[in-house]
Order: structure tokens, then sequence, then C-alpha cells
């Protein structure tokens, strides 16, 4: 029972550490000769990305590849709709210092 208890916690609070939820205020589209951000998609949310320790609080980006051109998309919608999103970063794949990538995008 109290190893239900402590995974149940773990996961709550995992929970809060790895998301940021908000509208996209900003959503910038870099191409590949971009000289400092090659082929990706940055965004802003409104209250920023805070909750990650190791990653930039304003930026976090979508790398443009084949494989994403469904969370780009879908990131342009809600920017377009103004629908609020929640994201989880990649603190391992940063695409500039501190900006960590966009592992997954989601509306609220």
């Amino acid at each position: 029972m109290k190893l239900r208890w402590i995974l149940f916690a773990f996961f709550l609070f995992g929970t809060f550490v790895t998301k940021a939820d908000g509208l996209i205020t900003s959503i910038v589209f870099s191409g590949p000769d971009d000289p400092s951000h090659q082929d990706i998609v940055q965004i802003q949310l409104e209250g920023g990305f805070s909750e990650f320790t190791n990653c930039n609080s304003s930026y976090s980006a979508i790398r443009n590849t084949e494989t994403r051109e469904a969370m780009i998309s879908f990131a342009l919608s809600a920017y377009l709709a103004k629908i609020p999103v929640a994201v989880k970063l990649n603190s391992n794949d940063k695409y500039f210092s501190d900006r960590c990538t966009i592992s997954r995008i989601y509306a609220q």
C-alpha cells in the first residue's frame, strides 16, 4: 500500500515538473540556412517554461523534421485559434544554449 502512494506521489510530482501550460504567444519558423537556429519552429508560451530547471524559461522549439510535421501543424493551429496547450520539454536535446526542444505538445 505504501508503495502505491509513493508511486502516485512520484507521478503527480513528475507531472508538475515536466510540463508547462498556456497560450502560444509567439511562433517563429527557421529554415536550414538560419545562422543561429536551423530547422526549428520556436514558440513562447504565456507564463513561460519556468517549471523546467535545465531549460530556458522563455523559448522552446519543435525540430522541423518529417516525423514532427504533425506537431508543427498542431502548434500553428493552436496559435491561430488561441487554444491553450501543454508541452513536455526534452532537456537532453537543446537547439541553442539552454533552449530545449519539445517532445510532446497537446491541447489543454
